[in-house]
Protein backbone atom coordinates (compact mmCIF):
# COMPACT_ATOMS: atom_id res chain seq x y z
CA UNK A 1 0.00 0.00 0.00
CA UNK A 2 1.42 3.38 -1.04
CA UNK A 3 1.14 6.40 1.20
CA UNK A 4 0.97 9.88 -0.38
CA UNK A 5 2.31 12.75 1.72
CA UNK A 6 0.18 15.88 1.48
CA UNK A 7 1.72 19.16 2.50
CA UNK A 8 -0.86 21.11 4.55
CA UNK A 9 0.65 24.40 3.38
CA UNK A 10 -0.10 23.49 -0.22
CA UNK A 11 -3.68 22.51 0.54
CA UNK A 12 -4.25 25.73 2.43
CA UNK A 13 -3.88 27.67 -0.84
CA UNK A 14 -7.17 27.69 -2.80
CA UNK A 15 -7.29 26.38 -6.33
CA UNK A 16 -9.15 28.59 -8.77
CA UNK A 17 -11.22 27.04 -11.55
CA UNK A 18 -13.01 28.52 -14.54
CA UNK A 19 -16.79 27.95 -14.68
CA UNK A 20 -18.03 26.58 -17.98
CA UNK A 21 -20.03 29.67 -18.95
CA UNK A 22 -17.03 31.95 -18.38
CA UNK A 23 -14.79 29.55 -20.29
CA UNK A 24 -17.20 29.64 -23.24
CA UNK A 25 -17.20 33.45 -23.08
CA UNK A 26 -13.40 33.55 -23.17
CA UNK A 27 -13.36 31.15 -26.14
CA UNK A 28 -15.90 33.30 -27.96
CA UNK A 29 -13.76 36.41 -27.44
CA UNK A 30 -10.75 34.45 -28.71
CA UNK A 31 -12.61 33.50 -31.88
CA UNK A 32 -13.77 37.10 -32.30
CA UNK A 33 -10.16 38.27 -32.12
CA UNK A 34 -9.38 36.26 -35.26
CA UNK A 35 -11.96 37.91 -37.49
CA UNK A 36 -10.68 41.51 -37.92
CA UNK A 37 -7.09 40.26 -38.33
CA UNK A 38 -7.94 37.38 -40.63
CA UNK A 39 -6.25 38.76 -43.75
CA UNK A 40 -2.95 39.14 -41.91
CA UNK A 41 -3.32 35.70 -40.29
CA UNK A 42 -4.07 34.00 -43.63
CA UNK A 43 -1.05 35.73 -45.20
CA UNK A 44 1.09 34.48 -42.33
CA UNK A 45 -0.26 30.97 -42.86
CA UNK A 46 0.66 31.13 -46.56
CA UNK A 47 4.23 32.05 -45.54
CA UNK A 48 4.38 29.09 -43.16
CA UNK A 49 3.32 26.53 -45.76
CA UNK A 50 4.90 28.18 -48.80
CA UNK A 51 8.22 29.59 -47.59
CA UNK A 52 10.95 27.28 -46.19
CA UNK A 53 12.31 30.16 -44.10
CA UNK A 54 9.11 30.21 -42.03
CA UNK A 55 7.99 26.58 -42.08
CA UNK A 56 8.82 26.41 -38.35
CA UNK A 57 6.00 28.89 -37.73
CA UNK A 58 3.50 26.02 -37.77
CA UNK A 59 5.04 24.69 -34.55
CA UNK A 60 5.22 27.94 -32.60
CA UNK A 61 1.55 28.23 -31.46
CA UNK A 62 1.45 24.67 -30.04
CA UNK A 63 4.89 25.16 -28.47
CA UNK A 64 3.69 28.38 -26.82
CA UNK A 65 0.57 26.55 -25.59
CA UNK A 66 2.77 23.81 -24.06
CA UNK A 67 4.97 26.37 -22.30
CA UNK A 68 1.89 28.05 -20.85
CA UNK A 69 0.50 24.68 -19.75
CA UNK A 70 3.75 24.10 -17.84
CA UNK A 71 2.68 26.94 -15.52
CA UNK A 72 -0.72 25.36 -14.85
CA UNK A 73 0.00 24.53 -11.22
CA UNK A 74 1.14 28.09 -10.48
CA UNK A 75 -1.67 29.75 -12.45
CA UNK A 76 -4.45 27.82 -10.76
CA UNK A 77 -3.35 29.17 -7.37
CA UNK A 78 -3.66 32.79 -8.45
CA UNK A 79 -6.87 34.75 -8.71
CA UNK A 80 -7.22 36.47 -12.08
CA UNK A 81 -7.66 40.13 -11.18
CA UNK A 82 -7.16 41.53 -14.68
CA UNK A 83 -5.27 44.66 -15.68
CA UNK A 84 -6.42 47.80 -17.49
CA UNK A 85 -3.10 47.81 -19.32
CA UNK A 86 -4.53 44.90 -21.28
CA UNK A 87 -7.31 47.13 -22.56
CA UNK A 88 -4.65 49.68 -23.54
CA UNK A 89 -2.86 47.01 -25.55
CA UNK A 90 -6.13 46.21 -27.32
CA UNK A 91 -6.36 49.88 -28.32
CA UNK A 92 -2.78 49.77 -29.60
CA UNK A 93 -3.42 46.57 -31.54
CA UNK A 94 -6.60 47.99 -33.02
CA UNK A 95 -4.83 51.16 -34.10
CA UNK A 96 -2.12 49.13 -35.83
CA UNK A 97 -4.85 47.04 -37.45
CA UNK A 98 -6.39 50.12 -39.03
CA UNK A 99 -2.99 51.34 -40.24
CA UNK A 100 -2.10 47.94 -41.66
CA UNK A 101 -5.44 47.51 -43.38
CA UNK A 102 -5.34 50.97 -44.96
CA UNK A 103 -1.79 50.47 -46.21
CA UNK A 104 -2.30 46.75 -47.00
CA UNK A 105 0.86 46.04 -44.99
CA UNK A 106 0.00 42.66 -43.56
CA UNK A 107 3.11 42.47 -41.38
CA UNK A 108 1.66 45.36 -39.33
CA UNK A 109 -1.64 43.48 -39.09
CA UNK A 110 0.18 40.37 -37.87
CA UNK A 111 2.05 42.25 -35.15
CA UNK A 112 -1.22 43.97 -34.25
CA UNK A 113 -2.85 40.58 -33.75
CA UNK A 114 -0.08 39.38 -31.41
CA UNK A 115 -0.36 42.62 -29.40
CA UNK A 116 -4.13 42.07 -29.22
CA UNK A 117 -3.60 38.54 -27.90
CA UNK A 118 -1.22 39.92 -25.27
CA UNK A 119 -3.83 42.51 -24.33
CA UNK A 120 -6.64 40.00 -23.97
CA UNK A 121 -4.56 37.70 -21.78
CA UNK A 122 -3.24 40.55 -19.63
CA UNK A 123 -6.73 41.98 -19.18
CA UNK A 124 -7.90 38.55 -18.00
CA UNK A 125 -4.98 37.39 -15.85
CA UNK A 126 -3.50 40.57 -14.40
CA UNK A 127 0.20 41.33 -14.02
CA UNK A 128 0.97 38.78 -11.33
CA UNK A 129 -0.21 35.81 -13.38
CA UNK A 130 0.86 37.31 -16.72
CA UNK A 131 4.51 37.41 -15.57
CA UNK A 132 4.47 33.62 -15.32
CA UNK A 133 3.72 33.23 -19.02
CA UNK A 134 5.31 36.39 -20.42
CA UNK A 135 8.31 34.55 -21.93
CA UNK A 136 6.19 31.77 -23.48
CA UNK A 137 4.00 34.48 -25.01
CA UNK A 138 7.06 36.27 -26.36
CA UNK A 139 7.89 33.31 -28.59
CA UNK A 140 4.83 34.17 -30.71
CA UNK A 141 6.84 37.00 -32.26
CA UNK A 142 9.06 34.42 -33.98
CA UNK A 143 6.15 33.17 -36.08
CA UNK A 144 5.65 36.52 -37.88
CA UNK A 145 7.39 36.72 -41.29
CA UNK A 146 9.64 39.68 -41.91
CA UNK A 147 8.61 42.25 -44.52
CA UNK A 148 9.78 41.22 -47.98
CA UNK A 149 12.17 44.15 -48.42
CA UNK A 150 13.86 43.33 -45.09
CA UNK A 151 14.04 39.64 -46.00
CA UNK A 152 15.55 40.43 -49.42
CA UNK A 153 18.23 42.74 -48.00
CA UNK A 154 19.11 40.27 -45.25
CA UNK A 155 19.31 37.43 -47.76
CA UNK A 156 21.64 39.41 -50.02
CA UNK A 157 24.03 40.19 -47.16
CA UNK A 158 24.06 36.59 -45.97
CA UNK A 159 24.74 35.38 -49.52
CA UNK A 160 27.83 37.56 -49.70
CA UNK A 161 29.06 36.55 -46.23
CA UNK A 162 28.54 32.84 -46.95
CA UNK A 163 30.34 33.22 -50.27
CA UNK A 164 33.38 34.90 -48.72
CA UNK A 165 33.74 32.45 -45.84
CA UNK A 166 33.01 29.50 -48.13
CA UNK A 167 35.76 30.57 -50.54
CA UNK A 168 38.19 30.93 -47.61
CA UNK A 169 37.29 27.36 -46.59
CA UNK A 170 37.99 26.09 -50.14
CA UNK A 171 41.38 27.77 -50.23
CA UNK A 172 42.35 25.93 -47.06
CA UNK A 173 42.23 22.77 -49.23
CA UNK A 174 44.52 24.30 -51.83
CA UNK A 175 41.75 24.97 -54.36
CA UNK A 176 42.27 27.88 -56.73
CA UNK A 177 39.03 29.86 -56.72
CA UNK A 178 37.87 33.32 -57.75
CA UNK A 179 34.95 35.11 -56.08
CA UNK A 180 32.86 37.76 -57.77
CA UNK A 181 29.92 38.83 -55.63
CA UNK A 182 28.04 35.62 -54.87
CA UNK A 183 29.47 33.69 -57.87
CA UNK A 184 32.29 31.25 -57.09
CA UNK A 185 34.47 30.52 -60.11
CA UNK A 186 36.34 27.22 -59.86
CA UNK A 187 37.67 27.43 -63.41
CA UNK A 188 35.81 24.47 -64.86
CA UNK A 189 32.63 25.24 -62.93
CA UNK A 190 30.84 28.26 -61.57
CA UNK A 191 28.75 28.05 -58.43
CA UNK A 192 26.18 30.66 -57.48
CA UNK A 193 25.26 31.11 -53.84
CA UNK A 194 21.59 31.69 -54.56
CA UNK A 195 18.98 33.19 -52.27
CA UNK A 196 17.90 29.72 -51.15
CA UNK A 197 21.49 29.06 -49.98
CA UNK A 198 21.82 32.28 -47.97
CA UNK A 199 21.18 30.47 -44.67
CA UNK A 200 17.83 32.05 -43.83
CA UNK A 201 16.21 28.62 -43.93
CA UNK A 202 18.30 27.72 -40.88
CA UNK A 203 18.59 31.12 -39.22
CA UNK A 204 14.97 31.67 -38.17
CA UNK A 205 14.34 28.09 -36.93
CA UNK A 206 17.65 28.05 -35.04
CA UNK A 207 16.94 31.42 -33.45
CA UNK A 208 13.62 30.00 -32.25
CA UNK A 209 15.40 26.89 -30.98
CA UNK A 210 17.99 29.08 -29.25
CA UNK A 211 15.20 31.02 -27.57
CA UNK A 212 13.68 27.78 -26.26
CA UNK A 213 17.04 26.55 -25.01
CA UNK A 214 17.60 29.84 -23.20
CA UNK A 215 14.12 29.54 -21.67
CA UNK A 216 14.63 26.00 -20.38
CA UNK A 217 18.13 26.74 -19.12
CA UNK A 218 18.08 27.63 -15.41
CA UNK A 219 21.50 29.25 -15.17
CA UNK A 220 22.55 32.90 -15.07
CA UNK A 221 20.73 35.40 -17.26
CA UNK A 222 23.85 36.28 -19.26
CA UNK A 223 24.25 32.63 -20.18
CA UNK A 224 20.72 32.57 -21.51
CA UNK A 225 21.43 35.62 -23.64
CA UNK A 226 24.60 34.00 -24.99
CA UNK A 227 22.70 30.81 -25.86
CA UNK A 228 20.10 32.73 -27.81
CA UNK A 229 22.46 35.10 -29.64
CA UNK A 230 24.93 32.34 -30.50
CA UNK A 231 22.37 30.81 -32.85
CA UNK A 232 23.13 33.60 -35.34
CA UNK A 233 26.91 33.11 -35.79
CA UNK A 234 26.51 29.33 -35.64
CA UNK A 235 24.04 29.46 -38.52
CA UNK A 236 26.19 31.78 -40.63
CA UNK A 237 29.34 29.76 -40.00
CA UNK A 238 27.77 26.37 -40.69
CA UNK A 239 26.06 27.60 -43.86
CA UNK A 240 29.40 29.00 -45.05
CA UNK A 241 31.09 25.67 -44.32
CA UNK A 242 28.34 24.02 -46.36
CA UNK A 243 29.10 26.32 -49.31
CA UNK A 244 32.81 25.58 -48.97
CA UNK A 245 32.21 21.84 -48.70
CA UNK A 246 30.13 21.86 -51.87
CA UNK A 247 32.91 23.72 -53.66
CA UNK A 248 35.51 21.16 -52.53
CA UNK A 249 33.30 18.27 -53.61
CA UNK A 250 32.55 19.84 -57.00
CA UNK A 251 36.26 20.45 -57.60
CA UNK A 252 37.05 16.81 -56.92
CA UNK A 253 33.98 14.90 -58.14
CA UNK A 254 32.09 17.16 -60.51
CA UNK A 255 29.03 19.37 -60.61
CA UNK A 256 26.73 16.53 -59.55
CA UNK A 257 27.84 17.12 -55.96
CA UNK A 258 25.92 20.43 -55.99
CA UNK A 259 22.65 19.08 -57.37
CA UNK A 260 19.73 16.84 -56.50
CA UNK A 261 19.28 14.84 -53.33
CA UNK A 262 22.83 15.32 -52.11
CA UNK A 263 22.41 19.10 -52.15
CA UNK A 264 19.21 18.88 -50.07
CA UNK A 265 20.78 16.34 -47.71
CA UNK A 266 23.66 18.71 -47.02
CA UNK A 267 21.19 21.39 -45.99
CA UNK A 268 19.49 19.00 -43.57
CA UNK A 269 22.87 18.03 -42.12
CA UNK A 270 23.77 21.70 -41.58
CA UNK A 271 20.67 22.18 -39.44
CA UNK A 272 21.27 19.02 -37.41
CA UNK A 273 24.94 19.85 -36.79
CA UNK A 274 24.02 23.41 -35.81
CA UNK A 275 21.51 22.03 -33.30
CA UNK A 276 24.14 19.66 -31.92
CA UNK A 277 26.60 22.54 -31.54
CA UNK A 278 24.03 24.50 -29.52
CA UNK A 279 23.49 21.49 -27.23
CA UNK A 280 27.25 21.25 -26.76
CA UNK A 281 27.24 24.94 -25.91
CA UNK A 282 24.63 24.30 -23.21
CA UNK A 283 26.87 21.62 -21.70
CA UNK A 284 29.84 24.00 -21.76
CA UNK A 285 28.13 27.00 -20.18
CA UNK A 286 26.84 24.84 -17.31
CA UNK A 287 30.48 24.37 -16.27
CA UNK A 288 31.09 28.12 -16.16
CA UNK A 289 30.17 30.03 -13.01
CA UNK A 290 28.88 28.89 -9.65
CA UNK A 291 25.54 27.27 -10.54
CA UNK A 292 25.00 24.11 -8.54
CA UNK A 293 23.32 21.04 -9.89
CA UNK A 294 23.72 18.53 -12.68
CA UNK A 295 23.36 19.28 -16.38
CA UNK A 296 19.91 17.70 -16.31
CA UNK A 297 18.85 19.89 -13.36
CA UNK A 298 20.05 23.08 -15.04
CA UNK A 299 18.63 22.26 -18.44
CA UNK A 300 15.43 20.29 -18.67
CA UNK A 301 11.69 20.33 -19.28
CA UNK A 302 9.51 20.36 -16.18
CA UNK A 303 5.88 19.29 -16.01
CA UNK A 304 3.28 20.96 -13.79
CA UNK A 305 2.60 19.48 -10.37
CA UNK A 306 -0.65 17.56 -10.07
CA UNK A 307 -3.39 19.40 -8.20
CA UNK A 308 -3.97 17.80 -4.76
CA UNK A 309 -7.38 16.16 -4.56
CA UNK A 310 -8.03 17.75 -1.17
CA UNK A 311 -7.30 21.32 -2.28
CA UNK A 312 -10.16 23.79 -1.84
CA UNK A 313 -11.66 25.05 -5.11
CA UNK A 314 -13.01 28.49 -5.92
CA UNK A 315 -14.76 29.77 -9.03
CA UNK A 316 -13.27 32.62 -11.04
CA UNK A 317 -15.15 35.72 -12.12
CA UNK A 318 -14.80 37.83 -15.25
CA UNK A 319 -12.48 40.77 -14.44
CA UNK A 320 -13.79 44.19 -15.45
CA UNK A 321 -10.69 44.93 -17.60
CA UNK A 322 -11.37 41.80 -19.67
CA UNK A 323 -14.98 42.81 -20.27
CA UNK A 324 -13.77 46.26 -21.39
CA UNK A 325 -11.11 44.70 -23.61
CA UNK A 326 -13.72 42.46 -25.24
CA UNK A 327 -15.94 45.49 -25.90
CA UNK A 328 -13.03 47.42 -27.45
CA UNK A 329 -12.18 44.40 -29.60
CA UNK A 330 -15.78 44.20 -30.80
CA UNK A 331 -15.63 47.89 -31.73
CA UNK A 332 -12.52 47.35 -33.85
CA UNK A 333 -14.20 44.35 -35.47
CA UNK A 334 -17.02 46.64 -36.55
CA UNK A 335 -14.52 49.21 -37.82
CA UNK A 336 -12.69 46.51 -39.80
CA UNK A 337 -16.01 45.42 -41.31
CA UNK A 338 -17.03 48.88 -42.54
CA UNK A 339 -13.55 49.93 -43.65
CA UNK A 340 -13.11 50.13 -47.43
CA UNK A 341 -10.81 47.45 -48.70
CA UNK A 342 -8.14 48.65 -51.14
CA UNK A 343 -8.23 46.80 -54.43
CA UNK A 344 -5.15 45.99 -56.43
CA UNK A 345 -5.35 47.20 -60.00
CA UNK A 346 -2.83 45.81 -62.44
CA UNK A 347 -2.54 47.99 -65.57
CA UNK A 348 -2.88 46.24 -68.90
CA UNK A 349 0.40 45.87 -70.74
CA UNK A 350 1.23 44.53 -74.15
CA UNK A 351 4.24 42.34 -74.67
CA UNK A 352 7.21 43.61 -76.68
CA UNK A 353 6.41 41.11 -79.41
CA UNK A 354 2.98 42.69 -79.85
CA UNK A 355 4.34 46.25 -79.86
CA UNK A 356 5.60 47.81 -83.13
CA UNK A 357 8.83 49.79 -83.26
CA UNK A 358 7.05 53.10 -83.82
CA UNK A 359 5.14 52.86 -80.52
CA UNK A 360 8.39 52.22 -78.63
CA UNK A 361 9.67 55.62 -79.65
Amino acid sequence: MSVEFIDPKINSVPVWSMPRNILLLIMAVGVLSLWPYWEGISTMWDAWVGSPEYSHGLLIPPVAAFLIWQQKDALERLDFSGSWWGAALILMGGGLLVIGRLGTVYTIVQYAYVITVYGLILSLLGWRAFRLIAIPMLILLFMIPLPQFVLANLSTKLQLISSEIGVYFMRLFGISVFLEGNVIDLGGYKLEVAEACSGLRYLFPLMTLGFLMAYFYKGAFWKRVVLFLSSIPITVLMNSVRVGTIGVMVENWGIGMAEGFLHEFQGWMVFMISTALMLVEVAVVTRVGKESGTWQQLFGVELPVRTPASASERARKVPAPFAAAAAILFGFAVIAYVMPRPTERIPARRTFSATDSASLL
